[in-house]
Parts: structure tokens; sequence; C-alpha cells
């Protein structure tokens, strides 16, 4: 295959269009949600608790906890801005990072 100017230009823009995906999913905030489409994800993911294998019950502790946390904080005060936006920010960035290590670690 005959790799054109056209076809370069082509290849380049669609992998900057991947990256900009890629760093769109990776940040915070970026996920809109209604009420109702909360509230349905929250009755699909109790029906899914007795599926799940592998998450002990201290986990699902930990789970609750930090829910409780934020909507303890988002009722306080605003979670989009500000110091509780940089804290969660980084915190879902090394998180993201890390499950995403792990999953390609278990791919090979």
């Amino acid at each position: 295959m005959k790799l054109t100017e056209s076809k370069i230009k082509q290849i380049i823009l669609e992998e900057m269009q991947n990256i900009q995906e890629e760093e769109k999913q990776a940040r915070l905030g970026t996920v809109r949600t209604s009420s109702s489409q909360r509230a349905k994800g929250l009755r699909q993911g109790a029906a899914d608790v007795s599926k799940q294998q592998g998450i002990d019950p201290k986990e699902y502790g930990i789970m609750q906890q930090m829910e409780e946390v934020l909507q303890d904080l988002s009722n306080l005060t605003d979670i989009k801005t500000g110091k509780v936006s940089t804290m969660l920010s980084m915190v879902y960035k090394k998180l993201v990072a890390y499950r995403d290590e792990l999953k390609e670690k278990a791919k090979k």
C-alpha cells in the first residue's frame, strides 16, 4: 500500500481524535447524568449486585463510604469546582490509570 500525503493526514487526524476521546473519558466531570438516569442506574446496579463476583463485604462498604462522602460534599458545596473538584480529579486520574494498568496486565 502506497502512503500518500492525504492518507497520512487522515491517519494522523484519526489518531488525534482517538487521543482526544481518551483524554475526555479520563477527565472527571465530562459525563452528565440526569436524576432519572442516575435513579435508573442505581436500580440496575442494585439488581446486578447479586451477580457480581470477587467483591467482598468490606469492598462494598468502601464503595458505600465513598458514595456517602460525595453526597455529603455535594450538599455542602459545589463539587464541580474548587478544592473538592481538584482533589477528586487527582484521585480519579490515579484510579483510572491504575485500573487501565491492571486491565493491560490481565490481557497478557
